[in-house]
């Protein structure tokens, strides 16, 4: 019996090592990040743990230039859906409004207060820069 107190004593304790490490891990991402377009808010990803769960929401915005200033138009929002933390990179995807087609992202951080992020299937620039405003 004492053996067996042993080692489900040092399995709670690996699970519990393990799940802080978890939450370590997802604590780096959490916060607002913003990349810019034209000197202007471009996109926002909004990152929490509200839940448990790493989840959180992308808005793309729409810049235009009219007389020469940029500002923003419109709004795209969207929920994560399939949040991934593997690695150091964070994947997700968003459905796109126009056609329902689903669209995969990638967010790199390059240190505490920056990351990239990327979209192979949006048909944008490529990678954007993001800071981490909160």
């Amino acid at each position: 019996m004492k053996h067996r107190n042993l080692v489900l004593t040092v399995g709670a304790m690996a699970l519990a090592c393990a799940l802080r490490a978890q939450t370590k891990g997802y604590e780096q991402w959490v916060g607002v990040w913003e990349g810019q377009l034209d000197g202007k808010p471009g996109v926002t990803v909004t990152l929490g743990r509200d839940a448990g769960e790493l989840q959180g929401t992308i808005v793309f915005n729409v810049v235009a230039r009219d007389s020469g200033e940029a500002h923003v138009i419109g709004h795209d929002a969207h929920a994560l859906t399939h949040v991934n933390l593997n690695d150091g990179t964070l994947a997700f995807h968003v459905i796109r409004l126009g056609d329902a087609r689903e669209l995969h992202l990638t967010m790199k951080l390059t240190d505490d207060s920056k990351a990239v992020l990327e979209c192979a299937d949006c048909g944008g620039p490529g990678a954007t820069e993001l800071s981490r405003i909160k």
